[in-house]
């Protein structure tokens, strides 16, 4: 069995409907790949800078979803 290079995840589209994204590995460099067709490409420091900023996106995630918001609202400044 060989070593797993792309991953298929659940997410949304543009449009807010259900869709599929992909995150693969070759020879070294991540590849994102959106619902809708965008790709990026991550290489070297790249992939720890990404990793570190979707941590800390994940954990402000949690914090705002345990303090309520009313719609129109917005993002705060930090």
């Amino acid at each position: 069995m060989g070593v797993k290079r792309d991953w298929l995840l659940r997410c949304s589209d543009s449009y807010a409907d259900r869709a599929v994204c992909e995150i693969s590995v070759s020879a070294g460099v991540v590849e994102i790949a959106g619902p809708d067709g965008q790709a990026f490409t991550l290489v070297g420091q790249e992939i720890r800078e990404f990793r570190d900023a979707f941590d800390a996106a994940i954990d402000q995630c949690e914090i705002d979803r345990h303090v309520r918001h009313k719609v129109g609202d917005g993002t705060k400044p930090a």
